[in-house]
């Protein structure tokens, strides 16, 4: 079974690519979904060599937690803007919130 910190590298990662795709669609996003998805990977890169890391004072697995809840926050935004992915992103935002505040408490732990 993968921890919690494995199952975040996974989710940071996909994060990163939804944001480069959103980017190449739309111009006005494109540096900020670059930049997005380049902080997601850097963080997801952290957790994969050292999920008990600390970074100027935070924890990785501090760090990968508000990521994931973050985005968790974007895609609640682009479901109350976007009728027909509403669904599919209200169900990303409930996984990825769940999994950023349990990487936050136990980044070693094992979903039940």
């Amino acid at each position: 079974m993968p921890t919690h910190a494995e199952l975040s590298v996974k989710l940071l990662v996909d994060a990163a690519g939804f944001f480069r795709s959103l980017g190449a669609q739309n111009a006005e996003l494109k540096d900020q979904m670059e930049e997005n998805a380049t902080v997601f990977e850097q963080v997801a890169n952290l957790m994969q060599s050292d999920p008990q890391g600390v970074l100027n004072g935070s924890a990785h697995s501090e760090l990968a937690g508000r990521l994931l809840v973050d985005a968790a926050d974007f895609f609640i935004t682009l479901a109350e803007q976007n009728e027909p992915i509403k669904e599919q992103m209200l169900e990303n935002a409930n996984v990825y919130k769940q999994l950023g505040e349990l990487v936050m408490q136990n980044p070693m732990g094992i979903l039940d």
